[in-house]
């Protein structure tokens, strides 16, 4: 087997852009406001989010070496204006990853899921495997559509303002053709098809995919590219619209960032359209004192936040059988609702696969260390992070809306409660592990 080893940025993000602006304006000025508000800073472009619960809402781009502050003052002014705030970048929530090309699923490769009861005796899958009516929704890096474990309904690239979108086929053509990686992997991890023969097998295997690009593109000198909140936020919204029961954010920026009104808004219009919102708690742990709390957006209220568990085995190469103890990764921040594996790896050398989370990669990445391909167009990686715990819960609560009748079958609110009141503790404090860690075939079984 062939080894590529590659790096993939953790949470470095949350610096505020320059050129981006979130105001809010009052409903009742809906017909004037926006031209007043536009024209008054010289707006490029604009995005409407239109009236919601009292207040219109809308993100402006500021022209190239315009002074934001001065444009924020000027906005400011504007009596229609309820509220400025500048957007801020979100960076992937993902530690380093390896790449070879021999797709495998089973006791070892795919260990995680057997600790966390969806396969095996017993376990989630012996319940359900999910709907096609329901969407898990990726707002990552995009997806490589030749990829065939996948099976998408809807794409769209959203990169500062500017939205894409094709319809979905086995090219990589595609508005949100993944050039990095990483939403790749988190997407089969949740989605991915089972029972074909090939490759892996996603928690909520009979479950269909919404893929959101909104990084720009991988570069042949960089992987590590960082998303505005704008476009997530907006990606959101567009998630909701078209229908998704779930929405994966594995991403995201320390505390210390602060937190972002574009982005938080979105949120909160997701969950009060009876939409799940899963998001990364953060790999910052014992780094700084952003770990001693959830990262933005998981640190939003109503978001289901996830960190990272870690084993330890009796021996190298052993299949899960072999795990002797689960704690918390090192990596993984303080504060979420509950844990899912993420594994824990001791660096690139480490070949012991129950210290990673195994799964897909993109076959078009255009960092030239990133890139992967074999006769069937499927690229195995090992990744540690809570990007892969993320997904994790997200197909278990496709599963858990289609053991209650589909999607919208349960309010956001009751299926995070069920998560927490369901999961496995590993005897660490409430800080560490949240509620415990994942018990798929616990939360597909509770009434």
């Amino acid at each position: 087997m062939g080894l590529v080893n590659r790096s993939v940025a953790s949470n470095a993000g949350g610096a505020i852009n320059p050129n981006r602006l979130y105001v809010t304006y009052r409903a009742s000025a809906a017909a004037r406001a926006p031209k007043s508000i536009d024209k008054s800073v010289s707006a490029t472009r604009v995005v409407d989010f239109g009236v919601q619960g009292g207040q219109g809402s809308r993100l402006l781009n500021l022209a190239p070496g315009t002074n934001s502050a001065t444009a924020m003052a000027t906005l400011r002014e504007n009596p229609d204006v309820l509220a400025v705030s500048p957007t801020h970048y979100r960076s992937l929530s993902a530690n380093p990853v390896d790449v070879v090309n021999d797709p495998l699923s089973d006791p070892v490769d795919q260990w995680y899921l057997y600790i966390t009861k969806t396969n095996g005796t017993g376990g989630a899958w012996a319940t359900t495997h999910g709907m096609p009516t329901i969407a898990v929704a990726i707002i990552d890096t995009g997806v490589d559509f030749t990829n065939t474990d996948l099976t998408i309904d809807y794409e769209e690239s959203v990169v500062n303002g500017v939205t894409s979108t094709t319809a979905p086929s086995p090219s990589a053509t595609g508005a949100a053709q993944d050039t990095n990686g990483h939403g790749t992997n988190v997407a089969g991890l949740a989605v991915a098809i089972a029972n074909n023969g090939s490759g892996f097998a996603g928690v909520g295997y009979s479950t269909h995919l919404q893929a959101y690009r909104i990084f720009p593109q991988a570069t042949s000198q960089s992987d590590c590219q960082e998303a505005d909140t704008g476009d997530e936020a907006q990606a959101v919204r567009d998630a909701v619209a078209h229908g998704a029961s779930v929405i994966n954010i594995s991403l995201g920026a320390g505390a210390s960032s602060g937190s972002d009104d574009a982005e938080q808004a979105a949120v909160e219009f997701a969950i009060a359209s009876n939409v799940s919102v899963v998001a990364a708690n953060g790999n910052e742990f014992g780094q700084d004192s952003d770990g001693n709390q959830s990262d933005f957006p998981a640190a939003y209220p109503g978001v289901i936040a996830v960190g990272a568990s870690a084993v330890t085995d009796d021996n190298i190469g052993a299949s899960y059988s072999a795990i002797t103890g689960e704690t918390a990764a090192s990596y993984s921040n303080s504060g979420p609702t509950l844990l899912a594996p993420g594994g824990d790896s001791t660096g690139q050398s480490d070949n012991d696969l129950l210290h990673w989370i195994e799964g897909y990669s993109t076959t078009t990445a255009n960092f030239a260390a990133d890139q992967c391909s074999d006769s069937g167009g499927v690229c195995r990686v090992l990744f540690n992070g809570t990007s892969q715990a993320t997904p994790q819960v997200s197909g278990t609560i496709a599963l858990i809306l289609a053991k209650h009748g589909g999607a919208g079958s349960l309010t956001p609110a009751a299926i995070s409660a069920i998560l927490t009141s369901t999961a496995d503790s590993i005897g660490l404090s409430a800080t560490r592990q949240g509620a415990g860690r994942l018990d798929a075939a616990a939360a597909v079984a509770h009434p």
